[in-house]
């Protein structure tokens, strides 16, 4: 089947407007989160008063998001690293312990 014959209508509302989005009906709840996530960091950076516009408040949005992003990235690429390490660590061990 089309995935767009697969699309339901959603209607999020961010900063007191509402936008008609289509997502699959599987991703709604996901799509309902994510809105609700934006529609709070865009009202924060609309209340420290330092941003006007709609447009400007979900520039600095998203690039607050992406930041994030980026730093969750940095954060689990070291964590996956150190877990690695220790496997590798314990590997050894276990070697060293089934040659003698």
């Amino acid at each position: 089947m089309d995935n767009e014959s697969n699309k339901i209508p959603v209607t999020v509302k961010i900063l007191n407007q509402n936008y008609d989005v289509f997502c699959a009906s599987n991703e709604k709840d996901a799509l309902m989160k994510s809105a609700e996530l934006l529609n709070d960091k865009m009202m924060k950076t609309k209340a420290e008063g330092k941003t006007i516009g709609l447009d400007r408040i979900a520039v600095i949005s998203a690039l607050n998001f992406a930041s994030d992003s980026l730093n969750h990235k940095d954060m689990t690429n070291t964590l996956n690293s150190s877990v690695k390490q220790k496997i590798s660590n314990l590997n050894q061990k276990l070697d060293l312990l089934i040659q003698n």
